[in-house]
């Protein structure tokens, strides 16, 4: 991969940096067991790149449950989401420390860039060590529109002080990969995460980033 003019790179969170997924669909069926449910793991991995209000719907639905996304995830019925990111079984992408790490000993800026709220990232970071991977982080909670929309991914490039069009946007899912694309980015559709998702309308994809070299 070579881009010329390159300045920064920036990175999705769940399915890009660490593979939380799996432990977010974990959770997602011990809430639904509570239901008396016990959906496929198609059927919970449906939510991944979702807000997941339409795949709860269909599960329910086709259960024959009466109960919405939001009876899904309340305190009442589902873990806190912040334990996935403290999971000791949580680990980042292979080989995505020492690429970031080559990208920064060439001067690139990094960012992160994820719906997800800031205290789970901050614990996730901070339980891997790689807090100090990024110059900035984009989440969930401070930003108005969430991805599709562009504002998460042109919000990165004002914090870090670039154009999109200087940018490398790693991002596994649809909605990720449309922000990116919408605020000017070159995007990479990362297809490494257990979970594959539809990355046909990213400019590449990667499936891993061990040996990666920009």
């Amino acid at each position: 991969m070579t881009m010329a003019n390159l300045a920064a790179a920036l990175f999705d969170f769940d399915g890009v940096v660490a593979d939380t997924e799996p432990l977010v669909s974990a959770q997602d069926l011990e809430a639904f067991r509570t239901f008396g449910i016990e959906p496929t793991w198609d059927e919970l991995y449906s939510f991944v790149g979702t807000d997941g209000y339409g795949p709860a719907r269909a599960v329910f639905e086709r259960y024959g449950v009466d109960a919405t996304f939001d009876d899904l995830r309340s305190p009442e019925r589902h873990a806190d989401r912040i334990e996935v990111y403290l999971d000791p079984s949580l680990d980042a992408m292979p080989g995505i420390r020492e690429f970031i790490a080559g990208l920064r000993e060439r001067g690139l800026k990094t960012a992160l860039v994820s719906t997800s709220p800031a205290r789970h990232l901050l614990a996730g970071l901070n339980r891997l060590g790689m807090t100090s991977c990024f110059d900035a982080i984009v989440s969930g909670d401070l930003t108005e529109r969430h991805k599709p929309d562009p504002e998460p991914y042109a919000r990165a490039c004002e914090l870090l002080g670039v154009v999109p069009g200087e940018c490398v946007a790693f991002d596994d899912s649809p909605s990720g990969i449309a922000s990116a694309k919408a605020a000017g980015c070159y995007v990479v559709g990362f297809t490494g995460s257990v979970v594959r998702q539809d990355t046909s309308e990213a400019d590449e994809t990667l499936a891993s980033f061990e040996g990666l070299v920009l």
